[in-house]
């Protein structure tokens, strides 16, 4: 199905594409400025002000307060151009006897489907997985397909997975609070479809300039979002060539309609054959792992060795985490996560993994044993990670690394080196953090005092202070921001909720949501992606 298809489009051309679509908004938004500057202007302000006046934006969103400062102008102005008296008036649908014939099969309808499923199912699909869904693609194209078989009765529209709808639903707030926004959107659209003349009249009063404005500053962080997940990592060819045929669309006198079908079709094609020509390295790579789908096993073929003791309990992911691929594996093979108790190490790893798409087997046993002299874990790390060919990693950090260089999209490392540091500073504060937590939790497990190393009888002290240190430099360093580094999920927002996690586990007398409620909000926001949750409360 539509499905097998997706799998093998590589995702950074389809976000190309999508960047493509997109840049119309922005460079609209821009034209605003010189068609009506004082809109405009109320607009942008209003924008920026909100979006920095964090608490009050979580009530009243940026994008609504530019809309209500630019209607307000618009109105003050005169601008707001309606004609005649505005009455109440229902839409009354009309149903349509439709006639068959073979050329509108193939001049309309054909052209038709490829633009809706290539284009804009696809479109909501890259966006959805990018922003930490996993949509079901075959279920959603079915009942788009059902949907414009029933409006189309009525003379409507075809139903489809737009991308600017589902890019503006899943642009801000908690993964897990995205459906609100769903629900209240179809509502809005039964709503302005029953009352189509009186919004029609509206929407037809109001200047250009302030739709524009509007639909500018609210696909600015998806059209970041796109370039991000298009141009982070491999494919970086096929993703340039696929935007420029897709921009194509804006430019005056250049038309890219290749059998009646629009450009944005044609930037994926072109810019997957240009991959398969001039990166079969990274389309190998994405043919190997099915772009998300583990090769079918044989019935009498032999399940690979994870461990060289049977492993006592196996767990297999990832889960609905997913992103942006379905379920895949890297070009060598299996990976198994090997680990006596998932810490926070551990779900580090682990949530890096789902994140990025990967399958792994989680196995609970011993990663090192005493006196077996060279090792593949000599330090006695939690994790050890064996990926395919015997290879072997185990330090966290060193395992986080590996996944981004072999599989960087989607990156969980910003590209800015400033930032960079900032996330490893991220990441050192949690280690030590956690290390002082778990000193305490063997301190609190055994039945005679601990051993004091420092000789001056504040060892228990000295390392519970270290944790509530640790604890306000996080709270102090995130304020009410969403993620830790940036405008994006990266590896320090995976450590500093992995540490929350495991700190409710290790010292559960230790009550840091009464101490730093801003630190409890942003994990119970963070542990609504469905890869940390997955991990975290699964």
């Amino acid at each position: 199905g539509f499905k097998a298809i997706m799998r093998f489009v590589p995702q950074p051309i389809v976000m190309a594409m999508v960047a493509g679509v997109f840049l119309k908004f922005g460079l609209l938004a821009v034209d605003a400025f010189d068609k009506e500057l004082k809109i405009a202007l109320a607009a942008l302000i209003a924008w920026v002000v909100f979006s920095f006046w964090k608490p009050v934006a979580r009530v009243l969103p940026p994008v609504l307060m530019a809309l209500l400062a630019a209607g307000y102008m618009a109105v003050e102005g005169g601008q707001f151009a309606l004609q005649g008296e505005l009455t109440l008036q229902t839409a009354r649908p009309e149903a349509i006897h439709p006639v068959f014939s073979k050329a509108a099969l193939l001049d309309l309808v054909l052209p038709l489907l490829v633009s809706v499923l290539a284009l804009q199912n696809a479109q909501g699909i890259a966006i959805l997985r990018v922003a930490g869904h996993d949509p079901p693609t075959n279920t959603s194209t079915f009942m788009c397909g059902a949907g414009s078989l029933l409006f189309g009765a009525y003379g409507s529209v075809n139903t489809c997975m737009t991308g600017p709808v589902n890019a503006i639903l899943s642009s801000s707030g908690p993964v897990r609070f995205h459906f609100v926004g769903a629900y209240l959107w179809a509502a809005l659209a039964v709503a302005f479809g029953l009352l189509s003349p009186v919004v029609t009249r509206l929407a037809l009063s109001v200047p250009e300039s302030f739709i524009y404005i509007i639909g500018g500053l609210a696909m600015l962080p998806v059209l970041q979002q796109a370039f991000t997940a298009g141009f982070g990592g491999r494919f970086a060819i096929g993703a340039t060539v696929s935007l420029i045929v897709t921009v194509t669309d804006l430019i005056p006198g250049v038309n890219v309609n290749l059998l009646g079908i629009g450009a944005p079709f044609w930037g994926l094609v072109f810019g997957a054959a240009t991959s398969l020509l001039l990166e079969r390295r990274d389309y190998a790579e994405l043919i190997a792992a099915g772009n998300g789908a583990p090769a079918p096993r044989r019935q009498d073929e032999e399940e690979p060795a994870v461990a060289e003791a049977a492993a006592p309990k196996a767990l297999s992911g990832p889960g609905p985490g997913r992103t942006p691929a379905d379920a895949g594996q890297l070009p060598g093979g299996p990976i198994a996560v090997i680990s006596p108790a998932p810490g926070p190490d551990t779900s580090r790893v682990l949530i890096a993994l789902r994140e990025k798409g990967l399958a792994y087997r989680l196995v609970e046993d011993m990663t090192w044993r005493p006196g077996e002299g060279v090792s593949e874990n000599p330090l006695n790390r939690n994790p050890l990670v064996r990926f395919g060919g015997g290879f072997a990693l185990y330090d966290p950090r060193t395992i986080l690394d590996y996944l981004e260089t072999v599989r960087p999209v989607p990156a969980l490392m910003p590209s800015d080196p400033a930032e960079v540091f900032e996330v490893k500073t991220w990441e050192a504060l949690t280690e030590g953090v956690n290390a002082a937590a778990v000193d305490l939790y063997i301190a609190g497990a055994r039945s005679e005092p601990a051993e004091d190393p420092g000789g001056d009888g504040d060892w228990i002290a000295r390392r519970r202070t270290r944790v509530r240190d640790g604890l306000a430099t996080a709270a102090a360093r995130l304020g009410d921001r969403p993620f830790t580094v940036g405008a994006q999920f990266s590896r320090s927002d995976i450590a500093l909720a992995a540490m929350l996690a495991h700190l409710d586990r290790q010292l559960p007398g230790e009550d840091w949501r009464a101490a730093w409620p801003a630190l409890a909000a942003w994990f119970e926001d963070i542990a609504g992606r469905p890869a940390v949750g997955a991990v975290l409360k699964g």
